[in-house]
């Protein structure tokens, strides 16, 4: 190893240092100190009192019926989360990918939501979907009758379209990718007779899977914790309240279990069979990856 070589790999390590020290600290032994804590008694204040209990957290987490209920919620919500915020996204990335005057200002306005905190984004559409809010005085004003937007049977809705105004994130990525697209590929086939349809189809489509698949698994990942939008939405005591039933979600029952009721060894066994659950679902995604995403050269198969 040359001297140059050393000095490089010795600014790598010196510079990579911090990242490392702060994810040891904060992110790896917390981790692995909240999996030995969820095998044990804990409640927050026993720390002289902690013993083992094996595996009845974990037990406990699939004979509670609140747990299964607000997983199965989870997967619901984020199921289509995930679909609605992909086409969506997808399309309006495709929107802003066309040359038209103000088009840098219709960016940064979809973006906006992504960077908004979600604090401030879930009270302003509690406000909008009230009984007295925004939508249902225009809901009003056209000669509809209000809805009960933030009711039993609406709420889920409602949780959807506050999840789904905040793709921005998402439709900066697609952008991306679009711009990596070679216009002599639109060019060809063009010239060649294809509509504006089938070049959709058969060129942008498939040169966006690898884009697609990247937001897909973080979309997964992202919705399977979704827990401050929906305690802000429907609960009228911030983040310390209990939503109404159908967005009763995974995180927000651990929250409960951990800072109402003092669980704490037990909510660290929810948090630990939906990290486990997330690997599974983004193995499963990983796996069946080689099915649809498509590159434009396989490194995998040396090509």
């Amino acid at each position: 190893m040359g001297k140059i070589e050393r000095r490089e790999n010795k600014e790598f390590y010196i510079l990579t240092l911090p990242w490392i020290v702060v994810f040891v600290f904060m992110s790896l032994i917390p981790l692995v100190y909240g999996f030995y804590l969820s095998f044990t008694n804990f409640a927050g204040f026993n720390f002289d009192h902690v013993r083992g209990v094996g595996l009845r957290n974990y037990r406990n987490v699939f004979s509670d019926n609140d747990a299964m209920y607000s997983l199965g919620r989870s997967f619901y919500v984020g199921s289509l989360n995930v679909i609605f915020s992909t086409v969506i996204g997808f399309l309006i990335a495709n929107l802003l990918n066309q040359k038209f005057k103000g088009i840098s200002f219709y960016r940064s306005l979809y973006y906006l939501p992504a960077i908004l905190p979600i604090t401030a984004v879930g009270l302003m559409w509690k406000y909008i979907f009230a009984d007295n809010g925004i939508l249902n005085s225009f809901l009003n004003f056209v000669g509809f009758e209000p809805i009960n937007w933030l009711g039993y049977d609406h709420a889920t809705l409602s949780l959807l379209i506050l999840l789904c105004w905040g793709c921005g994130g998402g439709v900066i990525i697609y952008l991306a990718g679009l711009k990596g697209i070679s216009a002599e590929l639109y060019e060809a086939a063009a010239i060649d007779g294809a509509g504006t349809l089938h070049r959709f189809r058969r060129i942008t489509i498939p040169l966006m899977t690898p884009v697609i698949f990247f937001n897909l698994v973080f979309g997964i990942i992202g919705s399977l914790q979704i827990f401050a939008q929906t305690t802000l939405l429907s609960s009228s005591s911030g983040l310390m309240g209990v939503p109404i039933r159908p967005i009763y979600l995974y995180l927000v029952h651990t929250f409960q279990q951990i800072f109402m009721f003092q669980r704490y060894a037990y909510g660290l066994a929810l948090l630990w069979v939906l990290f486990i659950i997330t690997i599974l679902l983004t193995l499963i995604i990983f796996g069946t990856s080689r099915l649809w995403v498509h590159y434009e050269s396989d490194t995998r198969k040396g090509g």
